[in-house]
């Protein structure tokens, strides 16, 4: 297998389509290198310094009396003329010979490395800079993981304990920047659609939120509430959601698994977010003079989304591509070997002289982060909150308590 050629893909930047290359133009496996996980991780971001208490200063010790001074002072010079005499007794050393130059394999081939932590570098390089902050975020964190798919649900990491509050990103991802693709700006419109906010389980799902609120003639403002966080208001008057397409890892495998020409190389946006929620929260809310009714006049529309390399439990651990330092490739027969348990698709390949850097393309799966991860004990699973909108509903909820 280690001679013949095999298809892959490539992206193409002038079209941003994948480019078929096979037949004479195939890739050739390299089972000799592997990726590259040695690189440093990136400093810890800074944390607030502990609080000190100051301290008394230690009394200086008493001066030494004049004469004992003296003899000590005596004692110093006699030992250090001792060790400059036996210096000057002892004779040269012999100097060391240079080791004899190691002899090369003929025909071997010097393959570059490629460390995981260039792959931010590289989505640079494809216009994907959302997608480069965030992944370097995750380089720079502590420790932070979630075990299980529920802990993950529940943001809660590999001790137990609710994710640390430098575990949250509410300032990289903008409404702004994320509306300016069709597919998201369709999903957002969709979620503010009545018939969807008034779906049952919505509805179901609104009366749990507003019980505890429910007070004669009360009004709710529910970011006031929450005192303008994000988080609290998620946690406490979210009600609706609609979600956005599949992951970076599920995009390659639609594409392997069709063999057609998709929607071309996954952007920015699927690098950054791959599978998110637009999500709707409760915004003003009134209820009537018996309490037994609620209007809901405005919502808050917000993107939640958890940044993990979480593989899903008794499947193969997500494929990410083949990258170097200024592009990604993927390689077909990767969905089939991972299935059948083929080792060999999980070596780099060779598009050309292997000696050349940006010739050799290295795989890169979930597993290769969370190794990553293991390996320095580093790297921080977070979750991301855009920036909100207020909407105001043209057509209020009403929501009648049984």
């Amino acid at each position: 297998m280690e001679n013949e050629k095999i298809p892959y893909y490539v992206a193409s930047k002038l079209l941003w389509q994948w480019r078929l290359r096979d037949g004479a133009d195939g890739c050739k496996i390299v089972p000799d290198i592997v990726l590259s996980m040695d690189m440093a991780p990136p400093p810890l971001p800074e944390q607030p310094a502990p609080k000190t208490i100051p301290t008394k200063p230690t009394p200086k010790p008493p001066k030494p009396d004049t004469l004992d001074q003296m003899v000590d002072d005596i004692a110093w010079v006699f030992d250090a003329f001792s060790r400059f005499k036996t210096w000057l007794d002892t004779p040269t050393p012999p100097k060391t010979p240079k080791p004899a130059p190691v002899a090369k394999k003929a025909g071997a081939q010097a393959a570059p490395t490629f460390d995981i932590q260039e792959i931010p570098g590289a989505m640079r390089k494809l216009w994907m800079p959302v997608s480069a902050t965030l992944m370097e975020r995750w380089f720079a964190g502590r420790l932070n993981y979630s075990p299980t798919d529920d802990d993950e649900r529940e943001h809660i990491n590999q001790d137990g304990k609710p994710y640390p509050p430098d575990m949250y990103d509410t300032t990289t991802i903008k409404l702004d920047w994320v509306l300016k693709y069709e597919r998201a700006k369709v999903q957002y419109d969709a979620l503010q659609d009545h018939a969807h906010l008034m779906s049952p389980k919505a509805l179901n799902v609104l009366g749990k939120r507003l019980a505890p609120f429910r007070v004669h003639d009360a009004q709710i403002d529910a970011l006031k509430l929450c005192r303008v966080d994000i988080k609290q208001l998620h946690k406490h008057f979210q009600f609706q959601l609609t979600s956005i397409e599949s992951s970076f890892g599920q995009k390659l495998r639609a594409f392997i698994n069709q063999h057609i020409d998709n929607n071309g190389v996954p952007d920015d946006l699927t690098g950054a977010l791959g599978s998110f929620n637009f999500c709707a929260a409760i915004g003003d809310a009134h209820f009537n003079r018996d309490a037994d009714r609620a209007t809901i006049t405005s919502i808050i529309i917000y993107i939640k989304d958890n940044y993990t390399f979480t593989d899903k439990k008794d499947e193969p651990s997500q494929y990410l591509g083949h990258w170097n330092r200024n592009s990604v490739a993927i390689v077909p027969a990767t969905s089939g070997a991972a299935i059948g348990g083929i080792p060999w698709i999980d070596y780099p390949i060779a598009v050309g002289d292997m000696r050349v850097r940006d010739s050799v393309y290295y795989p890169v799966r979930n597993s290769s982060f969370r190794r990553w991860q293991q390996h320095h004990q580093r790297g921080g699973d977070f979750v991301i909150f855009s920036d909100y909108r207020c909407i105001r509903l043209r057509q209020p909820i009403e929501l009648k308590f049984s």
